[in-house]
């Protein structure tokens, strides 16, 4: 596959002031085997409680994942889904290198996950008696929102095909790819400042562990704010971090597209 993936880079063109008004994107080309490439695909959901974010991962969905999808099974590119574990388990694909830890795994796998000792104080961390205070408010969910929870599936515009993978937690992904010799990941999925890096399957996490992330930009979408939603100010820079902080260049979905055409017309 050849294709060109974007960075950030912190710093001005040769001879440029070091200001960040000088600051810039910059592209290059890769070439990267199919054969050690995946297409993995963060918490597509069909239904998402807040509406307006729905309405448009459900765009995104069938009008860019899904053909990116298509390209990638015609080329040769394992296709992996991630959903969060109660979401995964639901489809047959999620047995194939799943443990039992990964059958357990609970509904939210974030990472880092730190091991606990007794600093901060159980109570501390907890935010209970007298730390109370410093606890976020949280009012309490309403029940179409647990339901809503419960009920998530993939949505259907890609829906995994029997020859993809579904994967619970991120142990689960990185078995798979030290099986089948995967090094490049491209990401696609939702949502841009919250699963998309955090997920213990997701961003952060695979670059920690060495692989190539390539995040297709243009199949990401933030939970915006609402001083941002209308010019979808959060989703352009969830993405600038990524890009600037090194932890995953990045892509679009056409020219991930051709680039598997290309493969696919050898």
């Amino acid at each position: 596959m050849h294709l060109k993936v974007r960075t950030y880079q912190r710093q001005p063109k040769p001879g440029g002031a070091f200001d960040e008004a000088n600051f810039h994107y910059e592209e290059w080309p890769v070439s990267i085997p199919v054969t050690a490439a995946a297409l993995v695909l963060v918490d597509v959901w069909d239904t998402h409680v807040v509406a307006s974010h729905a309405a448009r991962t459900a765009e995104i969905a069938r009008m860019r994942i899904a053909p990116a999808v298509a390209a990638a099974r015609s080329a040769g590119v394992t296709v992996i889904h991630a959903p969060s574990p109660v979401q995964a388990r639901r489809y047959p694909q999620w047995t194939r290198y799943a443990s039992e830890e990964d059958a357990s795994a609970p509904a939210i796998q974030t990472w880092p996950v730190h091991p606990v000792d007794d600093w901060p104080p159980p109570a501390f961390r907890r935010r209970e008696g007298p730390f109370a205070q410093f606890r976020r408010p949280q009012p309490p969910p309403a029940a179409h929102v647990r339901d809503e929870r419960s009920e998530r599936r993939v949505d259907p515009s890609v829906e995994p095909a029997p020859e993809d993978f579904v994967v619970a937690t991120g142990d689960q992904l990185h078995r798979l790819c030290r099986d089948r010799g995967i090094l490049h990941l491209f990401y696609a999925g939702f949502a841009a400042n919250i699963c998309i890096p955090f997920k213990d399957y997701a961003i952060r996490a695979f670059r920690a562990r060495g692989y190539n992330v390539v995040l297709l930009r243009d199949c990401t979408t933030a939970i915006e704010g609402h001083d941002t939603v209308d010019e979808l100010v959060g989703t352009k820079q969830a993405i600038r971090e990524l890009e600037m902080a090194d932890l995953a260049a990045t892509a679009t979905s056409a020219s991930f597209i051709k680039a598997c055409e290309e493969v696919r017309a050898g």
